[in-house]
């Protein structure tokens, strides 16, 4: 409780305030209300340099392009959606369509997906950087990955490109034999219901270890000349959590042998390269990294990469604007500022704007949404880019196992919500000032890199270049300066910006004390659960958790 201030007293005010604050906002359709900005914008951001002076990343990923994501590109995937078990990540699929057919569905693919004019949109908008996912099969020579069919000449193309247009690069190594993770962003799933579970370890046996040291030297060695490629991930996504849906065995990864793996890579790609950074992947565990804290991390301009995503935060749908606005406005710039002086910088090499996990195959071939009941869900047509919807959709037969989360009857995809969460924002104001408050907590350190540039299914809150042309970004992010929330005074445990946003702005007008204290402690309830689950981690296993319940039921 507020210290000295009588909490009915500081109630009226704050929402006395708030309402007149807030009137004034929603007439005009402003993401920048004097509720909002208590501070100047340019000193709020902290944007200009991160702590070793050098400009904050601006950046995005080139997602789904050399490691498939069904849920990036679903009508790749169509094609399997009436077989059981159906391919579920890249390696099935290669697995089910062969060497030659892969060639030539994933050439045409991949020669469309990410185009020069794709980098050069991005640069016209202010990015700075891209970071390009790989995998330990990009040369096409491993024989139980897609063999013969190689992605390594898109990696030179998006280098050229890079270089061409003055934009930096990350080479992110996003899948590893054995799997890191169990995710299909590995190359490999290893969920319920098609997936087989995966010992954690298994990826850090001395066999696999040696072939991606092999990989990563040979990556380092052939753009050791370049200009645009600046930093290398070592592992995208290590798991840092417990995962029973997925995991058989050493959930989450010992963090010792990790940092040891670290370390062994980072010695192979500056062997041949001593031009790259490394990127050393937080494992969604953020405040175990003080043993970074080191000379030698430090001389190699290392960055920990921690990922934040609002997709899988416990409550979905219902999580309201107050807990999303706060997260990505305070509690990301306290966790992110405390890593950089506890360990290295910190990069936010994965984040979006999606408040729910409702998209097409998001948590994999066959699983729905797990945080937000599909009811809730938006509905968009399926798209066919790259593949015809499944036979089964329009047969008025019963739907395979591998619909679920995908293709309905009727040839449509979920996406999220088609409004914002509750609050007093309307939808495109709302997420205007989530990604403002969100490059504001980001580049209190190194900056950010936003995922995707672009997805398949129309959903914008996963695309940058739909964020782009929706308007939720300036025309250029050159010299934007965004806005962030005032996280200090509070009341009642809450900062009084924050309970007025929660208490009083979605009132029509001031109602009664009694309605607008029950709507603060309805808030301060909810806030308080969910900012409980800000730990990436926590949000995960509630996630696998409950898909692993409710695909037993549906099997």
């Amino acid at each position: 409780m507020g210290r000295g201030v009588h909490p009915v007293a500081a109630l009226v005010l704050a929402c006395t305030t708030t309402f007149a604050l807030f009137s004034g906002l929603l007439l005009r359709a402003t993401i920048h209300p004097p509720l909002f900005t208590p501070r100047s914008a340019a000193k709020a951001s902290g944007h200009g340099s991160h702590a070793r002076g050098e400009p904050p990343i601006r950046g995005v990923n080139l997602g789904g392009w050399l490691v498939l994501e069904p849920w990036i590109t679903p009508s790749l995937f169509y094609q399997f959606l009436d077989d059981d078990p159906p391919a579920i990540d890249e390696q099935s699929l290669c697995a089910m369509l062969g060497p030659a057919e892969s060639r030539s569905q994933l050439r045409a693919f991949r020669d469309v997906w990410v185009t020069e004019d794709t980098i050069a949109t991005l640069r016209r908008i202010g990015i700075n950087t891209v970071r390009v996912p790989y995998g330990y099969w990009v040369f096409g020579d491993q024989p139980s990955f897609c063999p013969g069919v190689s992605s390594i000449e898109y990696v030179d193309r998006a280098v050229g490109w890079a270089e061409e247009y003055g934009l930096r690069v990350v080479l992110d190594l996003h899948g590893v034999p054995g799997s890191q993770n169990g995710f299909d962003n590995s190359g490999e799933a290893h969920r319920p219901p098609f997936g087989v579970r995966f010992d954690a370890h298994a990826w850090l046996s001395d066999a696999n270890v040696n072939v991606t040291l092999g990989v990563l030297r040979r990556v380092a060695a052939r753009y050791a000349n370049s200009s645009a490629v600046v930093q290398m991930g070592l592992v995208n996504e290590p798991n840092g959590f417990i995962f029973p849906a997925a995991c058989s065995a050493n959930c989450p990864v010992d963090q010792a042998r990790l940092l040891a793996y670290y370390e062994r890579a980072w010695d192979a790609i500056r062997s041949v390269n001593s031009r790259v950074a490394p990127v050393l992947d937080a494992s969604f565990r953020d405040g175990a990294w003080a043993r970074l804290h080191t000379p030698s991390w430090r001389n190699a301009r290392a960055v920990l990469d921690a990922h934040r995503y609002h997709a899988w935060l416990p409550g979905g749908s219902e999580v309201p604007q107050l807990v999303h606005l706060r997260r990505a406005g305070c509690d990301a710039r306290r966790e992110l500022a405390t890593m950089a002086a506890e360990a290295l910088p910190t990069v936010v090499g994965e984040w979006s704007l999606a408040v729910t996990d409702c998209m097409t195959f998001l948590n994999g071939v066959g699983a729905g949404s797990a945080t937000t009941s599909p009811a809730a869900c938006g509905r968009v047509r399926c798209p066919e880019t790259f593949g015809k919807l499944p036979r089964y959709v329009g047969s008025g037969g019963p739907l395979p196992r591998g619909a679920r989360g995908g293709p309905d009857a009727a040839g449509m995809c979920p996406v999220g919500p088609h409004s914002a969460p509750r609050g007093p924002l309307e939808y495109d104001a709302f997420y205007r000032l989530l990604v403002a408050y969100a490059v504001s907590s980001f580049e209190v350190s190194a900056g950010w890199i936003f995922w995707n540039f672009k997805a398949e299914v129309a959903d914008p809150r996963w695309s940058l270049l739909a964020v782009h042309e929706r308007g939720w970004l300036p025309r250029t992010l050159d010299g934007w300066s965004p806005p962030a929330p005032d996280c200090g005074e509070t009341v009642a445990g809450m900062p009084v910006a924050w309970l007025g946003v929660g208490a009083c702005a979605s009132l029509v007008g001031l109602i009664v004390a009694l309605a607008v204290a029950a709507t603060v402690a309805d808030d301060r309830q909810q806030c308080a659960a969910h900012i409980a689950e800000r730990d990436a981690g926590g949000a995960f296993v509630k996630l696998w958790t409950v898909n692993q319940a409710e695909d037993r039921q549906s099997s």
